[in-house]
């Protein structure tokens, strides 16, 4: 027994003896500790983004899925700063901020230090908690000759720091000007010897997806570089790998290394919001639009008053004069790119087409049923004088038994109405007490605008084949305006008129007695032979605003901007019955 208790032990004791010789011969393997070889690369790491004269191009993914696409942004290291440059602000110039680097689950590149354009993925907004779930901490994987892979320690997500050759200033300009140019719907290709059809799914968000006939092979995140677009990791087609598109100025396509473009086609939605709306007041008229690729479109009009003519990238676009000055007059531009058509209004009146009775739809909260009902009332588009100058407003009479007046701002260069929120619209006398109610625009049932003045609603008409003028007043973008007073399209859109009760001007939070009604669904509808303001108005007297309304850009990065901040919806309703 005792001989058997002496073997047990040295059967226990051997793997110990071996795990210390195994630990001893491991610890001979490196020079250094593990601290001390960390720091090491960390330094090397350093040493790489800081030996670069213009900074480093980076291709950035928020969120584990790609979900918002690729962005691209330029970095500029020294010892301690950070100089960021981003693709949706190139005329900003570079934000600089602090960086480090840190052992932290491996080598981390961090950037610590709040910089608007680095953070700008990563931080919390009005309904999104997380942000975008982006990333400012970097796990750096490995170190190459003018390439540096990193992942974000979020997402995730795969993403390379490449060394630029350039001014980076230079090099975010040729990226700006690329993703306007790069405007394909469709990119067919050989890829060894077999056909592959690229759709771009959502070029809002940067989505491709990968067809062989009619089979989906893989969707992909990708973004555009100062030479075409790259995706964000390569698809093998056939044993080629395909990941770089350049773009192919000289002959309207894009050219695929490893394989031959056979048919490209444009994005007709582009091609529509470049061409922009066609409103035209009732004088004679012609317009030139450049368009990139314009001659892989076809274009016509079935209207006789309009003329449409193209010059390599030129379209031109000549309207008759109307000769009815009150009356509104409508026809259709057909895009096609051998793939689908698309079809844009064009439209010709002056401001009195616009002014007169409407017929007011929409789905309030009707006060006597105690919930939401759908209702029609009358509504009018005036304006008074005051001073040389017009004031226009909307009035809409009866919803509740109450009368409300919006203020609209006349917006000429585009025959359209600016509706602007935390206005009074009406006052009300109850119980001993005057109650002012204001608009806000909500984008669902709980935030909404508030009293903020700096939210606006673009009301623009359409024009149908009867010669009915609509509108909407919701389902629309909602538009903010920036210190400069240009205008905006946020994330948002409209889904409802809320009418908030205050019981003082001006308005705010304090003075704030809960919402008295919410108008969803709002349409407005003028007949042909509703009532207009007889006389013709002089231009030169219309209510005039320094608000700029924004340009179309192809393949931008939609701004969530921080400056328009959304206010919970007043859970407490105003009641006056």
């Amino acid at each position: 027994m005792k001989a058997n208790r002496i073997f047990i032990c040295l059967m226990l004791a051997l793997p110990a003896l071996f795990l210390q010789s195994c630990l001893k011969d491991q610890e001979d393997v490196f020079d250094k500790s593990y601290s001390a070889r960390m720091e090491d690369f960390l330094q090397q790491a350093q040493d790489s983004l800081v030996n670069a004269p213009y900074g480093w191009a980076f291709d950035y993914y928020p969120e584990e899925n790609r979900a918002y696409g690729g962005i691209a942004y330029t970095v500029k290291f020294t010892k301690n700063d950070a100089s960021v440059r981003y693709e949706k602000k190139p005329d900003d110039g570079a934000i600089t901020s602090l960086y480090k680097m840190k052992s932290d689950d491996g080598p981390v590149l961090s950037f610590d230090t709040y910089n608007a354009f680095m953070h700008l993925y990563a931080t919390p907004s009005d309904g999104e908690y997380q942000g975008k779930q982006g990333d400012f901490e970097f796990v750096i994987d490995s170190i190459g000759k003018g390439v540096i892979k990193v992942h974000g320690k979020k997402s995730l997500n795969t993403m390379y720091l490449r060394k630029l050759n350039e001014n980076p200033a230079e090099y975010m300009d040729k990226v700006t000007e690329i993703s306007s140019l790069f405007i394909f719907s469709d990119i067919e290709l050989n890829a060894g010897g077999k056909p592959y059809h690229f759709v771009i799914t959502d070029p809002s968000n940067r989505q491709m997806a990968v067809y062989d006939g009619s089979t989906l092979v893989k969707t992909v995140a990708y973004l555009f570089t100062d030479k075409g677009l790259r995706l964000y990791e390569p698809v093998s087609l056939n044993g080629v790998p395909v990941q770089e598109f350049i773009l192919d100025k000289d002959n309207s396509t894009v050219k695929v290394e490893g394989a031959e473009v056979t048919k490209t086609a444009v994005n007709l939605d582009i091609i529509a919001k470049i061409i922009g709306r066609l409103s035209f007041t009732n004088g004679e008229k012609t317009i030139t639009k450049t368009i990139p690729f314009l001659n892989k479109v076809d274009i016509s009009c079935d209207a006789s008053w309009v003329h449409l003519s193209k010059d390599g990238n030129q379209l031109t676009i000549k309207v008759d004069a109307n000769p009815v000055a009150v009356n509104a007059r409508g026809g259709w531009v057909t895009l096609s790119n051998g793939y689908v058509e698309k079809k844009i209004q064009i439209t010709q009146y002056d401001l009195p087409a616009l002014l007169g009775n409407y017929q007011v739809s929409l789905t309030y909260y009707n006060f006597d049923k105690n919930g939401f009902a759908n209702g029609t009332f009358n509504g009018v588009i005036r304006y008074t004088t005051r001073g040389g100058e017009r004031h226009f407003y909307l009035l809409v009479e009866g919803v509740n038994g109450v009368n409300y007046r919006f203020p609209l701002i006349y917006m000429q260069s585009i025959n359209a109405f600016l509706m602007q929120s935390g206005q009074r619209v009406t006052k009300i006398d109850y119980s001993n007490a005057t109650y002012f109610i204001g608009n806000s625009f909500n984008i669902n049932a709980k935030n909404g605008t508030g009293y903020s003045t700096n939210a606006y609603n673009l009301i623009s008409f359409n024009i149908g084949d009867d010669g009915k003028i609509s509108t909407a007043l919701t389902g629309g973008p909602l538009l903010f305006a920036d210190k400069d007073g240009n205008l905006e399209v946020s994330q948002y859109s409209i889904e409802r008129i809320v009418l908030n009760a205050y019981t003082s001007e001006p308005f705010g939070k304090d003075n704030l007695d809960g919402w008295f009604d919410q108008w969803l669904n709002v349409t407005l509808v003028k007949n042909p032979s509703s009532s207009a303001k007889p006389s013709i108005l002089e231009e030169g007297n219309n209510e005039s605003t320094s608000l700029t309304l924004p340009a179309y850009v192809p393949n931008q990065i939609t701004r969530y901007n921080s400056n328009l901040h959304l206010a919970p919806q007043a859970d407490k309703q105003f009641r006056i019955k």
